[in-house]
């Protein structure tokens, strides 16, 4: 009597286990990358933000705002207080302070990554309009500038 054989032999199993095992690890990495480039958009966006409302209220009083939640932008995961705004990434400040009493006023938004997200470089926006993200650094100042 014949036996007939169903299923898979143990070698063809291993064949499939290395496929999986070599295709997860390309394409892990490449989501963990895109994931920190759209939390990287998400907090520039932000910073966008911030800066239109600041231009809106130097034209209404003559004077920027001085603590992020004067501001009263939201975007979501982003909470606000009288000296940072937050998210689970990063962490926005007004940074050097606001500088009301320089002809022309000014300031500077910087955003430092925390969590996964610390890696990926400080964000800055300045009153002027300059965008940098600085490498090799974990404050506002110093590393390598390029920008956005």
């Amino acid at each position: 009597m014949k036996y007939k054989n169903y299923g898979f032999s143990l070698i063809e199993l291993l064949v499939t286990v290395v496929i999986i095992g070599i295709l997860a690890a390309i394409a892990i990495p490449s989501y963990n990358s895109q994931m920190a480039k759209s939390r990287r958009a998400d907090a520039q966006q932000f910073m966008m933000q911030m800066d239109t409302r600041q231009k809106q209220i130097l034209i209404e009083q003559r004077a920027y705002a001085t603590a992020p939640n004067a501001l009263n932008v939201s975007s979501e995961g982003f909470t606000c207080d009288a000296s940072s705004c937050v998210n689970r990434f990063y962490t926005i400040t007004f940074n050097p302070a606001v500088d009301n009493s320089a002809t022309p006023p000014s300031y500077s938004i910087c955003a430092i990554p925390m969590g996964g997200q610390a890696s990926d470089g400080v964000l800055t926006l300045s009153s002027a309009g300059a965008k940098q993200r600085l490498t090799g650094t974990t404050t506002c100042s110093g590393g390598t500038a390029n920008t956005w």
